[in-house]
């Protein structure tokens, strides 16, 4: 059989390739007395062996984590430092404007509410779900409430001296302020009481007693009124 010819160019190309990878083989193994050139050895490396090995030839010493991370990224936060950062950020992101005692003071009556401290429920809730009612959810909590007695839902749900903050991790913002908004303008503590929308659905509601929390002094949370304050005059602009 007549065999290709192998031009010059060819030769030149196949010799540059061998002695690649012969330069290759030498770099990549150890310095040792066994022959440095055996490139078949290197190429059976495991991959991460492998680029370990690349990593230290191109970069000496291993890649230090930098500060912030690692150990560092447990260290306790300095909570005054935070609130001060905030209120910087807040200021920038806002207004520049700083509130008169008078105008900080009007703010925090108005809005007292969202400064209370957690209050304490013993309440029972009649859950109607989302899962099952889809969008007659709330119809079908109404339809529960004509007639006497205990009305019937999917679930019936009893919590005893339960922090209003429990509730609110539980089914939402807008459960706990509408059930507290209920019971402040009830003359009685209500049972059966609502729909009050939740993140699960709606919910009736029988309030058997609350200790209300106590109101945050204006003293106690100066800073984070001021925050608030920017906030709502810029929404106001």
């Amino acid at each position: 059989m007549k065999q290709p010819n192998r031009t010059p160019k060819n030769a030149a190309l196949l010799a540059l390739v061998v002695g690649v990878l012969v330069a290759l083989g030498y770099w990549l193994l150890p310095h040792s007395s066994a022959p440095q050139w055996d490139i078949e050895s290197a190429l059976e490396l495991p991959n991460d062996a492998l680029a370990v090995r690349i990593d230290d030839k191109l970069f000496g010493a291993r890649i230090v984590e930098p500060d912030g991370i690692g150990a560092d990224i447990d260290t306790p936060l300095d909570t005054e430092a935070m609130v001060s950062k905030l209120a910087g950020l807040t200021k920038n992101v806002t207004t520049q404007a700083e509130p008169s005692d008078a105008e900080l003071r009007d703010f925090y009556a108005r809005n007292k509410a969202q400064y209370r401290l957690p209050s304490k429920l013993w309440v029972t809730l009649i859950d109607f779900t989302t899962a099952k009612h889809g969008g007659d959810v709330f119809a079908a909590a109404q339809r529960a409430l004509v007639g006497s007695g205990t009305p019937e839902g999917d679930m019936r749900t009893q919590y005893t001296g339960i922090l209003s903050t429990a509730l609110e991790a539980q089914y939402g913002r807008g459960f706990t302020d509408g059930l507290l908004t209920l019971i402040a303008t009830e003359t009685d503590l209500p049972c059966w009481a609502g729909p009050i929308s939740s993140n699960q659905g709606t919910h009736l509601v029988c309030v058997e007693d609350i200790i209300w929390g106590e109101y945050s002094p204006l003293e106690d949370i100066k800073r984070q009124v001021i925050n608030d304050w920017r906030f709502a005059v810029t929404e106001s602009l």
